[in-house]
């Protein structure tokens, strides 16, 4: 049986970690897998959205560490992979219960939105292993800041679905009967609009953390000769003075 399951509905991809037995914990395998998923997602003109959940009592409860164990040295992991360098211009959710732990964190914060249920518990627990949250470590203080980043990352603590709202590791908490429907419907309200404009904001978004305010400014006049220029702009517009629903092609 596969471990990672992907379809489309729509416009909406699903990837989904189907190792319940083990709380989703990821072989090496799964995260190629995921990394293909999220390519194959990135490159179909139908899809506008993604959107990642786990099976079970958890999202995922990070990288199998039995088969990180059985590693006889460190190895450079591919660029191929979500934590590593593997970037997707479409917009990702993911829908989060139970454990979010380890390199299940990172599949969260490699996410752009996050969405959990109130079983949800969220952890760094490496230091605790000897080995490091690299990815999460770069990307959790320019989410949440500074000194809750550092609680996270030194302590190896778990924290709730509540806690995680407080500090703005997730945008919303719902229950679980809710949680996949929640994801899709917001995915659903994504996927309606112009396909460009929604990549351009988003690597806007993106790239702009890195930039001044000038250099990001001067990024945006040249995404927003992009969008303005395009076909779906002109439908946009059309749309609004017809007052009807526009139709993108993206």
């Amino acid at each position: 049986m596969d471990e990672i399951g992907y379809s489309v509905e729509g416009h909406i991809a699903s990837i989904q970690l189907l190792r319940p037995e083990k709380l989703n914990a990821m072989t090496d395998e799964m995260y190629r897998a995921i990394g293909d998923s999220l390519k194959e997602a990135d490159t179909d003109p139908q899809v506008r959205c993604v959107v990642i959940s786990g099976s079970g009592r958890a999202f995922t409860s990070g990288h199998d560490l039995l088969e990180f164990g059985e590693r006889q040295a460190w190895k450079p992991w591919s660029g191929e992979r979500f934590d590593n360098g593997l970037e997707t211009a479409k917009p990702v959710i993911a829908a989060i219960n139970g454990y979010c732990l380890a390199g299940g964190l990172e599949l969260a914060l490699y996410c752009d939105i996050r969405i959990c249920d109130t079983t949800a518990q969220f952890g760094c627990p490496e230091p605790r292993w000897g080995i490091l949250h690299g990815y999460g470590a770069l990307r959790t203080p320019g989410l949440v800041g500074t000194s809750d980043a550092m609680r996270l990352l030194l302590t190896g603590e778990f924290i709730d679905a509540a806690e995680a709202l407080r500090i703005g590791l997730v945008s919303q908490v719902v229950e679980s009967e809710e949680l996949i429907s929640t994801a899709m419907d917001m995915a659903a309200k994504i996927a309606v609009n112009s396909p460009l404009a929604i990549r351009l904001t988003k690597e806007l978004a993106r790239r702009g953390r890195d930039l001044s305010l000038a250099d990001g400014l001067r990024l945006y006049q040249e995404y927003s000769r992009l969008a303005f220029s395009s076909d779906d702009a002109r439908e946009g517009t059309r749309a609004f003075a017809e007052r009807r629903d526009p139709q993108y092609q993206g």
